[in-house]
């Protein structure tokens, strides 16, 4: 199974904020197996979501999901670029179901303020005109309750898109977004049931005394004879023995299904971690263990 995630926000592309709900959606699906094919970064722009949108129902991943642009200010404009994205387009309308979430919220968060007061719903649309803004979801999509923030995640299943992508919308906030994606989103993939469909392997080393460019020698070599496996390096500076060097860690992973995938990887570590001790190399970490998850 392939997914697409979008991050929407200005604040991402000025360097405000750095991304850290990329990152772990990712390490969430990983252990189930789910291999994410795409990383967007995008403005806070109708149109430019919009369009991303359509790119990504295009590509007919299982899932799409978004993050930031779902609160109450001018700029949270995710759900109505979403709404122009689908297929066909629709409009944004106020979901009764996601305004009982964002009164529950404030009920539980602000207990003595809202304790004597008898219409809830009239006090916050006279006090905070534009909470009802986050009530306001693309006709036919379904609230999703957040437990850490006001905003109500948003889940629009297949029949909107592509009769196949899902997009899960959640609010850019991590607190909010991992709360939404762990009560929602993990129980629906565990239910699916992926296991035992194929596998994703990876294992690696950690090297110094020996320049990337050296290994990168060998790996042109004899890249071709293994194409199921992504060999990729990546160099750092680690201190050692209390002084600064520079290290490079070889990473090998693989999504491949075939029966003796494992093995592979296997051989093609030893051999490069052999050609690392020839060429004059040390390590600071040998081979680890192949670790492994199903995935669809």
């Amino acid at each position: 199974m392939e997914c697409e995630i979008i991050l929407i926000g200005n604040e991402l592309l000025i360097g405000k904020i750095r991304d850290l709900n990329g990152q772990w959606i990712i390490e969430q699906l990983l252990p189930l197996g789910i291999k994410i094919s795409r990383i967007t970064t995008i403005s806070d722009d109708i149109e430019i979501i919009k369009t991303a949108i359509q790119e990504s129902i295009r590509r007919e991943p299982e899932y799409i999901f978004t993050s930031g642009g779902l609160g109450p200010t001018y700029d949270d404009m995710t759900l109505e670029g979403v709404s122009l994205g689908l297929n066909p387009p629709c409009l944004l309308e106020e979901n009764d179901d996601a305004f009982k979430m964002i009164q529950h919220l404030f009920k539980k968060r602000y207990p003595k303020k809202f304790e004597e007061i008898t219409n809830i719903e009239q006090y916050l649309v006279k006090n905070y005109p534009n909470v009802k803004k986050m009530a306001r979801i693309p006709k036919g999509s379904i609230p999703l309750i957040n437990r850490e923030g006001s905003a109500p995640g948003v889940y629009i299943n297949g029949k909107f898109t592509n009769e196949r992508s899902k997009i899960i919308c959640m609010p850019g906030v991590p607190a909010e977004l991992k709360a939404i994606f762990s009560d929602h989103i993990i129980p629906e993939l565990k239910e699916k049931n992926f296991a035992g469909k194929g596998e994703f392997h990876e294992c690696s080393f950690i090297f110094h005394n020996l320049p990337e460019s050296k290994l990168g020698e060998k790996i042109y070599e004899i890249k071709d004879k293994y194409p199921e496996i992504w060999i990729k390096t990546h160099p750092h500076k680690r201190t050692i023995d209390s002084h600064l060097k520079f290290a490079v860690e070889l990473h090998l992973t693989s999504f491949s299904n075939k029966n003796n995938i494992s093995q592979e990887m296997n051989n093609l570590c030893r051999i490069l971690h052999d050609s690392v001790k020839e060429m004059g190399g040390s390590f600071i970490r040998g081979c680890s263990k192949i670790t492994s998850f199903n995935f669809f």
